[in-house]
């Protein structure tokens, strides 16, 4: 009988992949776990701050189209899924990498790996590199400026993993 059990890598990455499906954000969900010796520390998905409107019920002011600012009241508007890349200043999700990164106490993070289902931004690579995080292993998920931010983490001493073949992807709903 062929043994179908995970690596840790796999089983590591599919939860992370469980965890984005909590996102609520009508662009992408992406998801990320802090594990420490084979322990769960921490989970993040991206998405607005407590208490703003979900991105996924029209509180997203990357979507809103009557918007001259893309926040306050004046965001009663039509959404509208705007090419991707467009608007990331009025972006209100936080990352899924800092989400984790904010809910896991500081002897958790502590020679950690991170598992993301899409590689991290360039402002996530700094608050990882930061942060004690000894590992980043990311499925895929690769953007036109990420060789650059590899090797800023691996500049700083944190070693960087691209898992090609696991597929992290998270559907949006319809």
């Amino acid at each position: 009988m062929p043994n179908t059990r995970q690596s840790w890598d796999e089983y590591f990455l599919t939860l992370a992949a469980a965890t984005a499906s909590r996102s609520n954000c009508s662009r992408r969900r992406v998801g990320a776990i802090i594990v420490q010796g084979r322990l769960i520390r921490s989970t993040g998905y991206n998405g607005p701050p407590s208490g703003y409107g979900h991105c996924d019920a029209g509180a997203c002011p990357r979507a809103l189209t009557s918007s001259p600012t893309g926040f306050g009241p004046e965001m009663a508007g039509t959404q509208r899924r705007p090419p991707g890349g467009d608007s990331y200043d009025n972006c209100v999700a936080i990352h899924a990498e800092a989400n984790a990164l904010l809910f896991a106490d500081h002897h958790a993070r502590d020679g950690a790996t991170l598992y993301t289902t899409a590689a991290p931004c360039f402002s996530c690579a700094k608050l990882v590199a930061n942060s004690g995080i000894a590992e980043v292993v990311a499925a895929g998920g690769r953007y036109q400026d990420w060789e650059a931010t590899r090797r800023f983490l691996q500049d700083c001493k944190v070693r960087v993993r691209v898992l090609d073949g696991h597929d992290a992807a998270v559907p949006l709903p319809l």
